[in-house]
Order: structure tokens, then sequence, then C-alpha cells
């Protein structure tokens, strides 16, 4: 489609002067400005009379975002008559049109070029002339159907028609509505009213164009947050064009937009699942296709999952759409985004408290380049700035509410964090100044009416949805119930194991309390059955262990609180036992329902009954329960720290404090938060977003000794501070060293600190900032490595070969386009070739991490799960040397942790040495090999 000869002159006019403006922040006068002639003559000053004579003559003045900022701020000065007859270019406004592959301004800062100089106009002049050149080469490589149809939409238009006419440039065809049709072809909607949105918004139509454009599969492109905040019908566009499903007939709808189509893409089944003949599954992603909000109540085992994530993945596709899954289950989202990736698909993440800083970093990164189409975060997470920004960033699609029953003060497992949810979306939506409501879908097993009731109403109120409601009469006929009394506890255990050894399958127990999972697991070890514990409060680590080996067959046997279970995909349980019953009915049904969901098989749910459990639950439910007068004391707390301002921020533990309770109350901090969501409901305050805590962590000294004497030597520090420096250097460092010993890290925070060290908070953070000047403190946090006290590096480097070795084959198989393998072919050539250790899991791993990196592009060909298309995104030759590269790195950290684990001392008895170090040990470490 290209013409060999542009139809315009691309080269730099001589009269075009880019320009620069420094304006101060607080009294908004210009203080420098910069600017370079296309001759190369340069001006560099504040002078704005010097600078009038400077453009004086000049028919183009061009810079980045300066029809927003500089113009307006030289016209207040010099007035409107400077630039008479001047034409105005924005590199700013044209680079979206230009880079939506690759987003070209997400190298600038947002609004302004990122300088090597801080506030140096002349530089970022200079900046935005070489990005102009940029523009005019990547315009004239545009198709001339595409350069046709920006020209007719945006000529007229005071913020593109200086580039228009700088360039000259003459369009072949005149007809816009049937060239758009003819160019966008069936990759938007033949039905969409193109001529509408031509006549309305031409800006945001070019820009939406823009983005499609950029290959429709390249869905790592996407709008950037500023074209959205100030275009925000761009986002709208889009949906019109490609996510909004018309009649029959049209192929991009009936290709793009079919649930059928979706689920045999992504997941390669040919239907979805019927409970009773009803298609539950099938309804429910449909309506999330029409955009409709959606309360769906699916039986445990129901195959919830995949009713989100068809749609949340097909949105990805056609609108480079954010899907929000919100859920209270940090492991249930781990588990969640690990099945995704088995099944080849990498663009979910998750953020939340498990995550180490580097996959924290990661997958902000991941949301934040348009990678990520489906994000799964707790309800606590949207209290957090950092995460508000991140979703502001992105058109999100759809926010999907997971566990819904907990908006219910007549569900079981009622949270407070649920009740933000509607006001966080509300204000996602004015912030983006959205004209429409994003829709949601909630997703439950719970089919108690008043719950129903008041989740409908709560997002009538809050948001004016109204859920449309899919629900079937599911009875699970493959599971048989039994009731035995057993009045003490060894006849209780007796018929457990009698129950266990006769059956001889996947059985989960369930009993109430923490310490009574770890006895009976080890009781039943000790009788020859193999059985885990797992509940709540857990360290992280082990429950993983604890959950994987369950999940993979190595352990049958896991005694677990209710904490076990949600979202645990293990189709073949062959027994639920409950040795103690269940707080609720339809925490009973919950628990009991994952055994058989392979409704093939029959399975058993058996419950040991004792009157005595049901008292203990009683004493539970009181402790948990808040009294009018508790409630009073945080009132009266919160009243006492707002008696000089309006505002304030205080953790949980400080409000705790301030009203008089003991500091060991169990849960405090949900209490706090549950005291305070009473006092917001009641209209007596209101909570916002969470201001975060500074961390003082990640100490680079080596000792304390040798952080003091650089405090003495500072000039930073006045006399006061390096005495609280010192003696904050002590702490951290008693604390360090026993950290593993007692649970201490919150020693490590600044409201912690101030505490115990008796210095006023603002006093501790202004020291913290002065030790991270001085390289004493980090910036980031100290990451841990757990060590197996028992392996040598020989493991984990041969580990690390195999991957290299398997690496490099599978680089050696690609070609610079596009090739199809067979997974299972690929495997046996791997092994002919001598990757002894190869499998098609691991090939997988390999081929999922390269697309997370973008490395590669990888399509699923819809004649066959086993096999896949793979189209390189880098040469292969730049990628052998990243693959080269990090494998280096990998064996040098992985020596550097074990020769770090033999010089440190241990006098514990547990298996693994926990090892800390910093990012910036390692650099150091490298640096001096």
């Amino acid at each position: 489609m290209h013409h060999n000869q542009p139809n315009y002159d691309p080269s730099l006019n001589a009269s075009t002067i880019f320009i620069d403006t420094e304006v101060g922040l607080h009294d908004k006068k210009i203080h420098d400005i910069g600017a370079i002639a296309s001759d190369g003559r340069k001006f560099h000053q504040a002078s704005t009379a010097e600078f009038a004579a400077f453009i004086d003559g000049t028919a183009f003045i061009a810079g980045h975002n300066i029809l927003q900022f500089d113009i307006p701020h030289l016209e207040k000065i010099t007035g409107k008559g400077i630039f008479l007859g001047v034409n105005f270019i924005d590199t700013l406004l044209l680079s979206p049109l230009l880079f939506p592959k690759k987003p070209y301004h997400a190298l600038l800062k947002d609004d302004k070029l990122q300088t090597d100089e801080a506030n140096n106009p002349l530089n970022d002049a200079i900046k935005a002339k070489e990005l102009f050149e940029d523009e005019l080469v990547a315009f004239d490589q545009l198709d001339t159907e595409l350069q046709d149809i920006f020209f007719l939409l945006l000529y007229k238009k005071t913020e593109f028609e200086g580039f228009f006419e700088y360039i000259q440039y003459r369009p072949n065809h005149t007809n816009l509505i049937s060239g758009i049709a003819h160019y966008f072809g069936k990759t938007i909607c033949e039905n969409a009213n193109i001529k509408t949105l031509v006549e309305q918004q031409p800006i945001a139509l070019a820009y939406a164009l823009a983005l499609l454009s950029a290959s429709i599969e390249a869905t790592s492109s996407i709008t950037p947050p500023w074209v959205l905040r100030n275009y925000p019908e761009v986002e709208q566009i889009i949906f019109t064009l490609r996510n909004t499903p018309c009649i029959p007939g049209c192929s991009y709808c009936d290709q793009a937009l079919s649930p059928q189509k979706g689920l045999k893409r992504f997941f390669g089944f040919d239907a979805y699942r019927t409970f009773d003949g009803e298609p539950l599954q099938e309804k429910a992603v449909q309506a999330a296709i029409d955009n409709k909000s959606i309360l769906a109540i699916f039986p445990t085992g129901g195959g919830k999952s995949i009713t989100f994530q068809v749609p949340a993945l097909m949105s990805g596709e056609n609108t480079r759409g954010l899907t929000i899954v919100i859920s209270p289950l940090q492991s249930l989202m781990k588990d969640q985004v690990d099945n995704l990736e088995g099944a080849g698909i990498t663009q979910a993440v998750t953020i939340n408290g498990l995550l180490d800083p580097i996959e924290r970093a990661k997958s902000f990164q991941r949301v934040e380049d348009g990678s990520a189409s489906i994000l799964y975060i707790s309800p606590e997470s949207l209290r957090s700035r950092s995460i508000e920004r991140l979703i502001l960033g992105r058109k999100i699609v759809r926010f999907v509410i997971d566990e819904a029953h907990c908006f219910s003060s007549w569900g079981q497992d009622f949270r407070v964090d649920y009740l933000y949810i509607g006001d966080f979306i509300k204000s996602v939506q004015a912030k983006k100044n959205l004209e429409y409501s994003i829709p949601v879908s909630c997703f439950t097993a719970t089919a108690k009416q008043k719950v129903i009731e008041d989740i409908r109403q709560y997002f009538k109120d809050k948001l004016n949805l109204d859920l449309e409601l899919f629900t079937s009469k599911v009875s699970r006929t493959n599971l048989q119930y039994k009731v035995f009394q057993k009045n003490d506890e060894e006849a209780k255990y007796l018929a457990a194991r009698d129950l266990i050894e006769q059956k001889n399958c996947p059985t989960i127990v369930y009993v109430s309390r923490t310490r009574k999972a770890y006895e009976l697991a080890e009781r039943l070890s000790k009788d020859g059955l193999n059985a885990k514990p797992y509940h709540g409060k857990m360290p992280v680590q082990e429950k993983t262990e604890n959950q994987n080996a369950f999940i993979a067959g190595d352990v049958q046997i896991m005694v677990a609180t209710s904490a076990f279970g949600m979202g645990v995909d293990k189709k073949d349980v062959g027994m639920v036992i409950h040795y103690q019953i269940s707080d609720s009915l339809e925490n009973y049904v919950q628990e009991a329902g994952r055994a058989g969901r392979d409704q093939a098989i029959q399975a058993d749910c058996y419950v040991l009954f004792n009157e005595e459990d049901l008292s203990k639950h009683f004493i539970l439910l009181n402790q948990t329960k808040l009294s009018i007068k508790e409630i009073q004391q945080i009132w009266k707390a919160i009243k006492d720290i707002t008696r000089f301002r309006s505002t304030a921020s205080n953790s949980a533990l400080e409000i705790a404090r301030k009203a008089g309770w003991d500091e060991n109350v169990t849960e405090i901090e949900t209490r706090v938060t549950s005291a305070i969501s009473a006092l917001e409901d009641a209209g007596y305050l209101k909570r916002g977003q969470n201001i975060p805590r500074i961390f003082a962590n990640s100490i680079l000294s080596k000792n304390a000794q040798e952080a003091i004497e650089v405090i003495q030597a500072s000039e930073k520090f006045d006399q006061k501070q390096k005495e609280q420096g010192i003696r904050i250097i002590k702490k951290l460092f008693s604390s360090k060293s026993r950290k593993h010993s007692n649970d201490e890290v919150a020693e490590t925070r600044v409201d912690y600190i101030s505490d115990h060290l008796g210095i006023v908070r603002e006093n501790v953070i202004a020291v913290i900032n002065l030790l991270r000047e001085e390289k004493i403190l980090a910036d980031n946090k100290d990451l841990t490595a757990f060590i197996k006290k028992s392996e040598r590096v020989k493991r984990p480097i041969g580990i690390l070969e195999t991957y290299s070795k398997l690496e490099h084959f599978l680089l050696s198989q690609l070609e610079e386009g596009e090739k199809t393998f067979h997974i299972k072919e690929l495997n046996e050539l791997a092994e002919e070739e001598g990757c002894e250790d190869s499998s098609p899991n691991k090939i997988k791993t390999i081929i999922n991490f390269w697309a997370i990196k973008h490395w590669i592009k990888r399509k699923t060909p819809d004649y066959a799960n086993h096999h896949l298309t793979i189209v390189p995104q880098e040469r292969l030759a730049l990628l052998r040397d990243k693959l080269e590269k990090r494998q280096q790195l990998a064996k040098f950290v992985l020596n550097h942790l074990y020769k770090k684990s033999k010089k440190q001392k241990d006098h514990t008895a547990a298996e693994e040495l926990p090892l800390e170090f910093s990012v910036h040990e390692l650099k150091e470490a490298f640096e001096q090999r």
C-alpha cells in the first residue's frame, strides 16, 4: 500500500523553531527559555523580549506539550502578538498517533521530555527537535490509506493543522468513512456508527484508530495515560468498534465476540459446562461480553474462574482493556495466575502481600505496559495510592468481585474492606471523566436470599447498577452425606483414621482450631498415613508447599482449617471429613463441596459430631463481636487525634493505643477497621486512602560500628540527629539479628521505631532519609533467600544448566518469522539433541517466560492444543545475547548466595537457612568478580 514518493516534503522546514520553557511551580513565572532553530541557531535565556526577536519571522513553532503549557505561559507575558501568523506543532499530541506500538511517549516524562540535566529548557527543545524528526519518518512509513485517514480527521483541528501544513500533505482519497471501513475491514465491527464518531469525536477517533493499527495482536500497545485523561472518549470508541456485539453476521463480532470461540481459543474446550441442563457458565460469559453487570451464584467447583477469565482475555485482546479481580484470598490469586500460566496464558498478574519487592515491581510493570489483561488484588489494596495510580493508567473493562457474600452483614464472612469497593469504582470513574459506569461481575456460592438482596442493593445505591442474576438450582448428586456422633476425642480420632484407611483417596479433614490442624496431622502421620496441616496463620512458604504437595498428589490427606480450599482446583478429592463442625451452614456446604468436583466420582462427606464443638464456636463468635462501648472508645480516640485538624493518617495500632486497648488483643487491626467502618456507615467519619508507611530497612553497612562512624563523620546530620541516628541504627541492627527468632519484622516500621525509642515520628523519617543519603540504608528492601541446609550448590546449578541448555535448543529452532511447533515433537527433538531432562512442561515454562518478557509472541492455532506458533519479537542474535547474560548472572547469584551461606553461623533446628541480601550487594559483588 505504500507510495514510493511521499506527496509532501518530509525534510525539516528552514523556518522552524523548537522551544521549551521552565515555569516556577509556585510563582507561575517563566524562569528560563530554551530554543533551537532548524538551521542550528540556539537560544537560552530568560528574557522574553530577546526570545520574541529570536523567533521573529519564523513560520512554525514546535515543542513538546507547547499548546497546553509553554504557549499560554508566554502569551500571558508577551501578549498574543508575537505568535501572529505562526503555525504550532505539538510533538506530544503527535506521538500516540505515530508510535502506538511501543509508546514513544513512554520514554518521555508524562507530559515533558526526559532530560539528562534537570530543568534545562534548551536541552528539552533539542530533544523535541529529535523527536519531531522521528515523527516525520514514522508518518512517512504509514500506509497511504492510514495517512489519508489521519489527515481527513485532523487537518482542520488546531492541535494538528500546523503539522499537516508543515508537510504540505495532499490526500490520495477523500472519502473518510469508506476509507476507515476499507482499511480496518474485519478488525472492527461492520455495524459501528463510524459517521457519528467522525463528526463528533475526530481526535479521539484518530487516537483509537492509531492504537488499532498497531498490529491488532500487539496486546502490549496501550493508549498512554495522559491521552485517557485528556480524551476519555478514546476508551469508549475502542469499545464501540471492538467490544460491542452487534447482530449475527458481522464477521468481526462473530469471530472476536463469540463465547464459544473465546473458550476454544484460550482454553481449548469445545463447550461450557451445564448444571442440570442449565448453561450457567455460557450465560454469564455472554452477559459479560454484552457489557452487563451480573451476580452469578455458582456451586463450589462450578467452574466460576473460567466464566470471568474468558471475557477478560477477550477484552484484553480486543481493546487492550484490564479486568480487575478482587478476591479476599491471596493464595487463591497466586493459584489462578499459576493455573493460567500452566494453560499457556501469561496475561494475568497479581499484586498482594505475598510478593517480594521484585515480583511486585514486575507485576506493576506488566499492568503499566499493557501486557497484563487480568489483575488480581485484595479489597484492602484499593486503599493504596500506587494501586489507584496504576489502575487510572489503564482502560478498565470490568471489576470482578469474588466471594461477593463478603458484602453482606448476613453472610458469615462479612469483610469491612468490601464496603469500600463501590466508593473506589465511583472515584475511578470520576477521575477518568467516564460518562458510563464500569460493569461489575459478582460471584458467590451463597444462595441466601438476604445476601443476594444485600449485594444487589449495595451496587444499586453506590453505582446505580442493576445486577442481572444468574443462578442454577444445583444439587450435587455425586456426594453422600453422613453424621457420626462421637462423644470423646479418642473415639473421634479412631473413626477418622478408619474412614481414611477404608477409602484410601485424596481427603480433606476440617478442624476449627489451628493447633488442632498440627496435632491431628502429626498423629495421622505417626500412624503411617501421609498427612500435612494447613491454616491461615502458617508461614507463607510452608502453606504453599503443603498445598502444592496435596494438589500434585504427593500428600493424600490435608488437615486444615476453613482457610484451605477456596480456589484450590483438585478434582479427585474423594472424601471430606469434618472432624469439628463448621461455624455456619454456608461454610459447611462450601467445605463439603470440595469433594467430588469431578462429577464422575462418588465422594463422601462425613461429620464427626460432638456437642462441645458448637459451644467452642459460640465462644469464638462472642470474642470477635465488637461492643458499642468499643466503638465509642475508637470514636473518642479519633476525635482526640483530629482535635486540631480535620484529617489524620494513623495506623490501626496507633488508634487502638489511643483508645486504651491492650495491644495483645487478637485481630486488633481487624477490630479497629471494623469499628471505623461502623462509624463511617453511620456518617460520623469518612475513611480515605491509606498513606504508605515508610520502612527503614535494607542496611548497607556491614555492622553497626561502621554505620556509626559514617554518621559521626557526616556533615549532613546536626548533633541531635547524630544521636538519634546512632540509636536508630543500633535498633535496626538488633531487630535484624532477632528477626527470625521472634516475628519482629514490624520493628523496621517507622511508627514502631518511633514508639520504641521515644523519638517523634517526623524526626525518625528525617534521620532515615539522611541515612539513605549517606548510603547507610538503601531505598530498596532487603531480600531473603531460603537455602536448604542439606543441599549443595551443585543441585540448583544443575537445574539452571538444564534450563539454559533447553533455552539454547529452543532458540536454535526459532526462525526470524512465524513458525509452528508440536510440543511433544519439540520435546523428543530436544532429548535427541542432548537435553536429557527436557519435558513438555519445562518447554512451556520457558515459552511462558519469554512471552512475559515480550521476547516472543505466542499464538495457539485453532486446530490443536498441542501446537504452538511462535513469532520472535527481537532479532535472534539479540535474543541469544540476552539469554547468555541472564544465565551468566543467574549462575553468579547462586554461587554468591551459597558461598554466603557457608559463612553464616546457624544454631537453629530449621531445615532451611534464611539468607538476607540486597540487590545493591549483588551488583557490587558482580562488578568486582
